[in-house]
């Protein structure tokens, strides 16, 4: 293998060439950095965008009781826009060794009055049956004590349990005892068959919770006897030691009956879906559900048909189940379920024979909601097909079918496409409320100022590439000539020529890419969030490592084409232009005044390879009179730099290239970082961050025992602080109270009893209440209005409590609107009323611009002022809902930590209390936008110090190419110091216009529209100014500090 003279140069310059190697590896360093934050602002804004969903849903609105909208959906799924549908569906899956929790599903007494038929539920979770002895049985009276006289209402009844055949745990367990109440009123057939029962036999025994049926002097009596078939067999007398044949015929029933319990307590009433997170009810914006634990199922996991599962926060509590414990499930497909669990009818028969598998899922969400969370969910893809149930429509909690569309940014085209059509159709569209739009806005601006610093730096490192090309080809162009001279092919100079540069160049921009890769990735994981969104994807910093094997090929590569180019450039020049130091032949020649080298003889030039000659008589030979220096004035050398930076073409406009392009880049990047910095503010002073206070436990009750104020939990005075707290802009509150009775003035039946009342505090807030506000009418001289007027005693006093009661408690009451009434607090309190109106339909909930009724809602409607008069402290709040200031959404910490403090004040409600903020908004995105572009903030130092390295890099090596025209100038008699100036005006001139010349063009883009400070701008040129300054003075020194024949001699 022949020898590379130019490697073999390079080698012999150890210092250039490691000062060329690293001055590659900084460019590389430079250009991957914003790379690497150029890939994850871009990845990682869409990852965020993918928060803003555009979710739809369809509704039959032309026949709401059948719900029908398969013609709407054949339709969307034919658009480009259209992702996913996102259909519930009901699963039925048993917990093999975990119960499920008691929420009350049974035919109470309570709910059968309140509730047409269609809604009871038909199921018996409340019962219990187990055998065991008869320990007491004693009449008791209306106080639950032994009755004095006859006047006896009923029996308790004592037993030991011996055997549990089905109850919740905490209803009943087997070695413990249990009392039992049965009443004579509605079982008068029975007593006879009561009072037969013997203290000391055994019995089967079947009991159950009517909850909220009693007396409240019977509630410490919490079961009921119940006959066995639901008809008159009470009991079944056990012998001591006998055990139940379930075998035999007549058994049949009972033991269907109690092995349906089972399967029933253990039963998660379950919905499968193909994207939790994108159902409506789990969007923040609904607020309803929300996350106590863990996360979202997403789409992902049912693609991938994860055997994943969420479920509710009561269960999660109860049964002592957590993050990553597994569930065994069997499923069974049902036909006619109530929450997965087998009802009266046709599954009761039928539900041995339908197909089951069993399954393990691992909980990876716990969730709740402010009315109590039942179902739990998993992906549709983890079920067997064929293993969904059917369920009658009132029992769906989930009504209407949604979908996703791709992206948000499709929402308005695919309303505009399909809208129309799906009217005709009878269906309704309706897009959940996101801030897509909004985002986006922000977004786009960042997203195409981050593409554009990369195009602007991308440039920056074809100049700084093409410079250093530039530089290591003069620095070898005599080596070139010599080797042409001497005989070697063009082809076979210019690859040798190329290869050492190749060479530094390679390791270089691999060292360099290398640094910086880990280094920006470094900072990027420090910056960056790892809150995932609600679909489950998680902010990332981790980056494939093959974008940097492509992005160090990609400069690589550059570094090729210029090599190559630049070969080419000194491949058409004579070997005498290149030996006497000329690039390009002027069209004329002057002839010089003085002479400094005969003819070249090739030969004999790369045979000067001695040392330079330093005897007295070589240094007079170089030595110049005082005379002869006298002539070369400042003016002279100004007049030199200028016309040296005229003939060096080439030098010349890279210099100022890379000048100028090192202080657009500069000012470009600031002025991004202004922008996005604006337009993140911009957010964070626009978003709407909503709170509500809700029960610690929705399903807990009070905890101050029975209380007169229905279902409110919290305090007047707790409201009123959060009120005052300075925090809160808008409110929206509800309130519930319980009324003993509502009396006529004549002699009308009247309401007694626990009497319903609610409050609403506004005329929006009451209409968008009504489940049907179609039904509405209003007494002469009253309208929507008076939920708006300010009531006080006085007014109520003298005109009394105007309130509008259901048309059915109306009917009941024998009154009608218009009438004067008498309302009795449970306090004992009178005050006079007006019936200004009636209604039906009950009361609604709105989620995501759906109506939902409230089962069981029909309540007294009555302004929230009126009641806040009446009850004034001990008004208790369903709902209490605030709009935060958005001034302090950078605070929401702190805000939370002193809101917290006023609702867990002793007393602050009827029982304990949190306070929710509605942040995701926040936390999810806008914070973690503002992470993500701090990682540019993070770079921006970096990327400017090693870009100055550059310049000064860049400078040093192009004064290294003047040791030529510092010799003649010494020969002509310059002092070495004039030389020096000479030398670094030429170049320093040319960066200081360039840099100016950067300035104005950044300060006419930027400066005038006020999105960069000057003073930022000012200091980066004075920083590049600096770096260049200090490169050429290092150069110039290194360069004079030799004799004149020493920096001629070419040394080989």
């Amino acid at each position: 293998m022949k020898t590379n003279i130019f490697l073999t140069a390079s080698l012999r310059k150890p210092f250039r060439s490691i000062l060329l190697l690293a001055l590659f590896g900084l460019i590389s360093f430079v250009f991957i950095t914003k790379a690497v934050g150029f890939i994850l602002v871009q990845r990682e804004t869409g990852v965020l965008g993918s928060y803003y969903r555009s979710i739809g849903v369809l509704e039959n609105v032309k026949d709401p009781q059948s719900g029908d909208v398969s013609a709407g959906i054949r339709l969307i799924n034919s658009s480009p826009h259209f992702a996913y549908g996102n259909p519930a569906e009901v699963v039925s899956g048993i917990m093999s060794h975990t119960f499920n929790t008691s929420f009350l599903s049974t035919n109470a007494t309570m709910l059968i009055k309140a509730l047409p038929a269609e809604y009871w539920s038909n199921v018996h979770d409340t019962d219990i049956w187990f055998t065991g002895e008869l320990l007491d049985k004693k009449e008791i009276g209306a106080d639950g004590k032994q009755p004095d006289g006859g006047n006896a209402l009923g029996y308790s009844l004592k037993f030991d349990i011996d055997t549990l055949l089905a109850a919740f745990p905490e209803n009943a367990s087997q070695g413990s005892s249990v009392v039992l109440l049965f009443l004579f009123d509605k079982n008068e057939s029975a007593i006879p068959t009561i009072r037969e029962m013997t203290v000391g036999q055994r019995y089967l025994i079947r009991a159950w919770d009517d909850f909220d049926s009693l007396p409240t002097q019977l509630t410490r009596f919490r079961f009921q006897i119940l006959p066995l078939d639901d008809q008159q067999l009470w009991y079944k007398a056990v012998a001591k030691d006998e055990r139940l044949d379930f075998s035999s015929p007549e058994m049949a029933s009972i033991k269907n009956r109690i092995d349906i319990l089972n399967e029933n307590l253990h039963t998660l009433g379950i919905i499968a879906t193909a994207d939790m997170s994108a159902m409506p009810r789990m969007q923040e914006t609904s607020h309803f559900y929300t996350l106590t634990a863990g996360r979202w199922l997403n789409h992902q996991d049912d693609l991938a048909g994860s055997k994943l599962i969420v479920i509710p926060e009561d269960l999660a509590s109860q049964r002592s189940l957590s993050l990553g414990d597994e569930l065994q499930l069997t499923f069974r497909p049902l036909r006619d379920t109530y929450y997965g669990q087998i009802r009266d009818g046709i599954d009761t028969v039928l539900w041995r024979s339908y197909p089951t598998y069993q399954d393990t899922f691992t909980i990876v969400g716990i969730y709740t909601s402010r009315y109590g969370a039942i179902w739990s969910y998993i992906p549709i893809g983890s079920l067997q097909p064929g293993f969904t149930s059917a369920t009658q429509k009132q029992f769906q909690d989930e009504t209407g079918y949604s979908f996703v569309l791709d992206s948000s940014r499709s929402q308005a085209l695919f309303i505009q496409e399909y809208q129309n059509t799906l009217q005709s159709l009878g269906i309704n569209l309706t897009f959940l409320d996101n801030s897509g739009a909004a985002y986006w806005a922000a977004v786009d601006p960042i997203r195409r100022s981050s593409f554009a610093d990369i195009l602007t730096f991308g440039l920056l490192m074809v100049v700084a590439l093409s410079m250093a090309v530039f530089l290591y080809m003069m620095q070898h162009k005599r080596e070139y000539a010599i080797s042409r001279a001497l005989g070697v092919a063009r082809n076979q100079a210019s690859h040798q020529l190329i290869l050492p540069l190749l060479l530094f160049g390679g390791f270089g921009i691999l060292l360099g890419g290398m640094i910086s890769w880990k280094d920006a990735l470094g900072k990027a994981n420090a910056n960056l969030s790892t809150i995932p969104t609600p679909a489950g994807v998680a902010p990332s910093a981790d980056l494939n490592p093959l974008f940097l094997v492509i992005l160090c090929l990609v400069i690589f590569f550059l570094l090729a084409v210029f090599s190559w180019l630049g070969a080419q450039f000194l491949a058409r020049r004579s070997v005498f232009d290149l030996l006497q130091g000329q690039i390009q032949r002027p069209a004329e020649q002057k002839p010089a005044n003085v002479s400094l080298a005969g003819p070249v003889n090739p030969s004999s030039s790369s045979s000067q390879t001695g040392a330079v000659d330093k005897s007295p008589k070589a240094d007079a030979a170089t030595r110049v009179s005082p005379a002869l220096q006298a002539k070369y004035t400042p003016a002279s050398l100004s007049r030199y730099a200028f016309r040296q930076a005229l003939r060096s073409g080439i030098k010349s406009i890279l210099t100022l290239a890379i000048a100028l392009g090192f202080m657009f880049a500069s000012g470009w990047l600031s002025q991004t970082l202004q922008r996005s910095q604006a337009e993140i503010d911009r957010l964070y002073n626009t978003t709407v961050v909503e709170a509500d206070i809700l029960p610690a436990d929705p399903s807990a009750g009070s905890t101050l025992g029975t209380v007169p104020h229905g279902n409110g939990f919290v305090y007047l005075n707790t409201v009123n602080s959060i009120l005052d707290s300075g925090y809160v802009i808008s409110s929206t509150l509800e309130a519930e109270t319980l009324w003993s009775k509502i009396q006529g003035t004549g002699s009308q039946t009247g309401l007694t009893g626990s009497v319903p009342v609610y409050a609403y505090d506004g005329p929006e807030a009451f209409t968008s209440g009504l489940a049907d506000p179609s039904s509405l009418v209003f007494a002469s001289g009253w309208d929507a209005n008076l939920f708006a007027r300010q009531w006080t005693l006085e007014d109520i006093q003298k005109e009394g409590i105007p309130m509008l009661i259901p048309s059915s408690m109306l009917e009941q009451a024998q009154l009608e609107i218009g009438d004067k009434v008498k309302v009795s607090e449970m306090s004992g309190s009178i005050s006079p009323g007006v019936i200004v109106g009636q209604y039906s339909g009950g009361r609604a909930v709105t989620i995501n611009h759906v109506k939902t009724k409230v089962i069981g809602s029909e309540s007294i409607l009555i302004p929230l002022s009126v009641l806040k008069a009446m009850e004034r402290s001990k008004t208790a709040f369903t709902v209490a809902h605030f709009v935060l200031d958005p001034a302090r959404n950078r605070d929401l910490s702190q805000v939370s930590s002193d809101l917290q403090k006023v609702i867990k004040a002793p007393g602050a409600g009827t029982r304990d209390l949190r306070f929710m903020i509605w942040d995701e908004q926040l936390r999810i995105v806008i914070d973690q936008l503002e992470k993500n572009l701090s990682i540019l903030k993070v770079l921006y130092p970096v990327v400017m110090a090693v870009s100055v390295l550059i310049a000064a890099g860049l400078c040093f090596l192009l004064l290294l190419q003047k040791s030529r025209e510092a010799a003649i100038l010494r020969v002509l008699g310059i002092t070495r110091t004039a030389v020096c100036v000479a030398l670094i005006l030429d170049s320093f001139c040319l960066s200081l216009i360039g840099a100016v010349m950067g300035l104005g063009l950044a300060a006419l883009l930027w400066m005038s529209a006020g999105v960069m400070p000057a003073g930022g701008l000012l200091t980066s040129a004075g920083l590049y100014l600096a770096g260049a300054l200090a490169g050429l003075v290092s150069g110039a020194i290194l360069v004079t500090h030799k004799q004149p024949l020493e920096l001629l001699q070419v040394k080989e």
